[in-house]
């Protein structure tokens, strides 16, 4: 199993977070493909979307991909603890041993998030079979964590300013009469099926019986978030609702 790990950093609104991207096989050869087909040399969600195409199929093609292969989580932790995600990163590391996850793990890491004492003192842990620092256009499952960091970011950003930017979605999407619906969302949405949760549904009854419980799987948050910041991050990410949206 190969694990990959990025950031997203919202300093403005008090928090960050961590995304890791479990691959059972390693995701490169394909990646690369799909990056070839589109003639990029890397993803990254920051770049601009609007009118572009190719880059609005190459982000389909990946949540494909994390759908189809993979399963993911985020940490969540204040903007303050950019500096410090040992403690994060280990705790990430532990839930990896509870919950059984496939052994030997090989774990990636962005450049920026850990240093080489903090990668020494994960390795030291069982389930580690290896831990590197790596860039990200050599090593393409890093483009994954950061698509995943990348939409989660934007969804909790969304859910403490109360400020959402909205779409119009008409007949080319499927829908008559049009309706709007938050960008954030929609886009988050989109990798929900993937998101690692608990094996039972929260009831045997609607709405509950399409909805899993996330915490300490896919959804993990630091001691240090302030109750709001806990209260915020668990109306997005404490359950995943597997059911149809519209």
């Amino acid at each position: 199993m190969n694990i990959y790990i990025d950031e997203s950093i919202h300093e403005n609104y008090g928090f960050m977070l961590l995304a890791y991207v479990f691959c059972q096989s390693d995701p490169q050869d394909e990646l690369s493909k799909l990056l070839a087909e589109k003639d990029v040399a890397e993803f990254h969600l920051c770049q601009k979307m609007e009118r572009n195409l190719a880059m609005q199929a190459l982000r389909q093609e990946f949540v494909g991909y994390i759908n189809s292969k993979c399963r993911w989580g985020v940490l969540i932790l204040p903007s303050d603890n950019r500096f410090s995600l040992l403690p994060g990163l280990l705790e990430l590391v532990r839930v990896m041993q509870e919950k059984g996850l496939e052994r030997p793990a090989e774990l990636f890491i962005d450049e920026g998030i850990l240093d080489g004492r903090g990668l020494a003192e994960i390795k030291r842990y069982g389930v580690i079979k290896d831990a590197q620092i790596c860039c990200s256009q050599a090593v393409h499952g890093i483009q994954l964590a950061d698509l995943v960091a990348g939409l989660c970011g934007v969804r909790l950003r969304e859910e403490i300013s109360g400020k959402p930017k909205m779409l119009i979605y008409g007949e080319d999407c499927g829908y008559d009469p049009p309706i709007e619906a938050e960008l954030g969302f929609e886009l988050w949405a989109a990798l929900r099926y993937s998101m690692h949760h608990a094996p039972d549904a929260l009831s045997e009854e609607m709405p509950g019986m399409a909805m899993f419980p996330t915490k300490g799987y896919g959804f993990l948050a630091s001691r240090n978030c302030s109750e709001s910041l806990l209260d915020k991050a668990d109306r997005v990410f404490g359950a995943v609702y597997l059911g149809c949206i519209h």
